[in-house]
């Protein structure tokens, strides 16, 4: 019964503007704000309410991504640095050559980055470091490198409790002969370690097997073709294993090719770096600095390529040359021998001096004559010596003139030796010359590359940066737990704001926030699968979403005088939105006032309210629809104080046309009369009919909806089911409200009362 105060506030409450209803297309009383076009606190409302998805799948990115960097192998990185220089560029420049130099771009750089990933220099690379034969320990998978790595170098027992073999310390094996026959490429082959130095080949497929010793080249005949192999060294325990492998000499230097990383540094400065990563640090410098090195070497064999081949020409050529020389000089030393003269020039001059000297004594006897023949006869023994002495001086005139008419002949031959000796003396001193020129050449010749920085065995490894990898799972962890979270909301389109649902209806409908409790989490922690369940406005009646309730019964006893009665139903439109625990706790805070309130479990489908008040499902409401029982002996009285409850009773099939009865309706009129509030909790609105049969009868019908669960379409579905039945649901309670930013539990609970202050 109501109290004298009660019913003196609910007389007067009785002149108050009556309460909005909810028509299935209601038009707004008073324009409320449009929502946003980006709504940037919903958006940080949903990362809020999903912080513990977001965090788990963080959390659980970053676990794999930290155990992926502890046991990852580690990478190294080597480098080696080029500086291509310019050729010497030609002394004579012109301003069509200057002008033309401010466009040019350097090729030469580019051309030998193309150079250097060639197969010519990674070839020879490849074939000195024999890189096509692999061979490694046998560890165990995912994990097992990593605790080799640990393991400091030291040997360790082979094998998984004995078996398979598997290494786990400093193994390891130098393998410097391995052939296999074409169709074998790329299998691989175990070599397992043996007592004395030896060991066991097999594998690959094929049945052959054989042991050997280390340090031996042995050749085994298949029908495939041979098998050769040679290892080195062998640094294990009897058992352990070592995977080895022949690779395609093409494949090898493929991959190499691609895992070079050849970049210019700066633009146009012609100097080029190297770069190579891999596994093995030792592995990967010694292949660079072969490369460099091959690199270097046919670049300067390529500079003197020219020179040497012409050395070669001249060095035939020059041994010819020098014998047509030597006949040359001894034809001229025969002909100087045989005419006696050194200069003919010089001979010429001295037989015309003879001759000239000669006419001059004939000219001086024939005028000693003239004088004696003035004196003398022709017999004169004088006149006959000046006769004698004159034929004497025209028979050296006659000898002169005979030397002096063949000196031409001989001058032509002395010419013809002569350029013969000359000829050959200088195309010999030539040649002779461009011969020294070029072993200069060969021995001092510069190339016009260099390399600056040769490559140096790395003491770290690059990778696995961890710092890097942990940051990188996180913010991976972050994006893909928001995406989920986002796409979560989105498929299940869930409202999570109350605003949004006085938005859609236009209409200020929401009555109570309810928010999440977490005290109600840890209570149900603890109930069993049959067992009773807690009530917290009675075992935490101070908890937020009790406080919301609160909140609702006062806005609740201001609005029911103008119900058609004090019957209030509240429904939901789907299972899973909390109606039980708000019907059982309201109808718990409605009691703590002194009113009477009987609370009917009316879901004769599911119903479980008896689990909060302890008692048994029978009898209930179905006996006394169907006339079994009388009303009074299905009521429990007294489950709280001020509370009675009438559970569900055995639960009939048909339940529709159940409900349809007319002792429902005589059922309700007659509590109704003696309760204050007579509470209904129905099945859900949208999954059957029941709820609105029951509703018929109902003075206030509120729906309950469930933030991020009930959607905008089970809303406007609900209340247009509720209206097609003649019902017009008063509001909504929005249950289950999470914490937002920026807000704290004081904010929740407030009920509307309908129209706003």
């Amino acid at each position: 019964m109501t109290s004298p105060h009660e019913a003196h506030s609910l007389k007067q409450v009785s002149h108050s503007p009556p309460v909005l209803s909810v028509p299935f297309d209601p038009l707004p009383p008073e324009p409320l704000p449009e929502e946003p076009t980006v709504d940037l606190k919903g958006y940080l409302n949903t990362l809020y309410d999903s912080r513990w998805l977001i965090g788990s799948i963080t959390a659980i990115i970053t676990i794999v991504a930290v155990l992926y960097a502890l046991v990852a192998n580690p990478v190294y990185e080597a480098n080696l640095m080029i500086h291509v220089e310019e050729e010497s560029p030609n002394a004579s420049k012109n301003i069509l050559s200057e002008a033309s130099s401010l466009f040019e771009t350097k090729k030469a750089a580019i051309a030998e980055m193309e150079l250097l990933r060639s197969r010519m220099v990674v070839s020879r690379a490849v074939d000195n470091l024999q890189l096509y034969v692999e061979v490694h320990p046998k560890y165990f998978p995912v994990l097992g490198s990593w605790f080799a790595n640990q393991n400091g170098g030291a040997l360790s027992k082979p094998g998984l409790f004995g078996y398979g073999g598997f290494v786990w310390g400093g193994e390891r094996a130098a393998v410097s002969v391995f052939e296999v026959p074409d169709n074998w490429l790329n299998r691989e082959f175990v070599i397992t370690a043996r007592a004395n130095n030896r060991y066991r080949f097999s594998g690959g497929g094929q049945r052959i097997a054989f042991d050997a010793s280390v340090g031996q080249r042995y050749r085994v005949q298949t029908p495939d073709g041979l098998v050769e192999i040679k290892v080195d060294r062998l640094v294990a325990n009897p058992g352990a294993r070592f995977k080895i492998k022949r690779k395609s000499r093409l494949g090898t230097i493929q991959g190499i090719q691609r895992s070079m990383v050849i970049t210019e540094q700066g633009k146009q400065s012609g100097v080029i770096e190297v770069k190579m990563q891999g596994q093995d640090a030792d592995r990967i410098n010694s292949l660079l600095s072969e490369i460099g090195r091959e690199y270097m070497r046919q670049n300067l064999a390529r500079k003197t390529e020219e020179a040497e081949k012409s050395l070669a020409f001249l060095n035939q050529q020059l041994p010819i040359l020098k014998r047509q020389l030597e006949q040359s000089e001894d034809r001229y030393n025969q002909f100087r021998n045989a005419h006696g003269t050194v200069d003919l020039r010089e001979e010429a001059r001295m037989s015309l001096a003879q001759a000239a000297s000669a006419r001059a004594r004939r000219m001086e006897l024939t005028q000693k004559k003239t004088e004696l023949l003035a004196r003398f006869t022709e017999d004169h023994p004088v006149v006959a010596a000046v006769n004698r002495q004159r034929r004497e001086v025209d028979a050296e005139i006659e000898a002169i003139a005979a030397r002096i008419r063949t000196l031409p002949v001989m001058e032509q031959d002395e010419a013809r030796l002569t350029r013969d000796i000359k000829v050959n003396t200088d195309l010999y001193t030539a040649l002779s010359n461009t011969a020294q020129q070029l072993r200069l050449i060969s021995v001092g010749r510069v190339s016009n590359v260099r390399l600056v920085d040769a490559p140096i065995e790395p003491e770290r490894p690059i990778k696995p940066n961890r710092p890097l990898i942990v940051a990188l799972a996180v913010v991976t962890g972050l994006f893909l737990g928001t995406l989920i979270a986002f796409t979560r909301k989105a498929m299940r389109g869930g409202i999570d704001d109350p605003a949004k649902i006085e938005r859609m209806l236009r209409a200020r409908v929401v009555y109570a926030t309810i928010p999440h409790s977490g005290n109600e989490d840890k209570l149900m922690r603890k109930v069993k699968p049959d067992g009773g369940l807690p009530l917290l406005a009675q075992v935490l009646p101070e908890d937020p979403a009790v406080e919301s309730l609160r909140s609702f019964r006062a806005a609740l006893r201001f609005s029911m005088p103008h119900f058609k009665n004090n019957v209030v139903m509240i429904a939901g439109p789907t299972r899973g939105l909390g109606k039980s625990f708000v019907t059982a706790n309201f109808a718990a805070v409605m009691a703590a006032t002194g009113m009477r309130v009987l609370l009917i479990d009316a879901d004769l489908r599911n119903g479980h309210l008896h689990r909060y008040f302890g008692v048994d499902r029978s009898p209930g409401l179905s006996r006394a629809i169907v006339g079994a029982m009388p009303v009074d002996e299905v009521i429990h009285r007294s489950v709280l104080d001020n509370l009675d409850f009438i559970p569900t009773g055995e639960l009939p099939t048909n339940r529709s046309e159940f409900l349809l009865q007319l002792n429902l309706g005589n059922l309700l009129e007659l509590v109704s009369e003696r309760y204050d509030l007579v509470l209904l909790d129905p099945p859900p609105l949208l999954a059957v009919a029941d709820a609105l049969i029951i509703g018929a009868h109902a003075g206030a019908v509120f729906i309950v909806a469930r933030s991020g669960v009930t959607t905008e379409n089970h809303i406007n579905e609900s209340i247009k089911r509720l209206n097609h039945a003649g019902i017009s649901p008063r509001g909504v309670l929005f249950n289950d409200m999470a914490l937002r930013l920026g807000e704290d539990r004081s904010q929740y609970g407030t009920a509307q009362l309908g129209y706003a202050a």
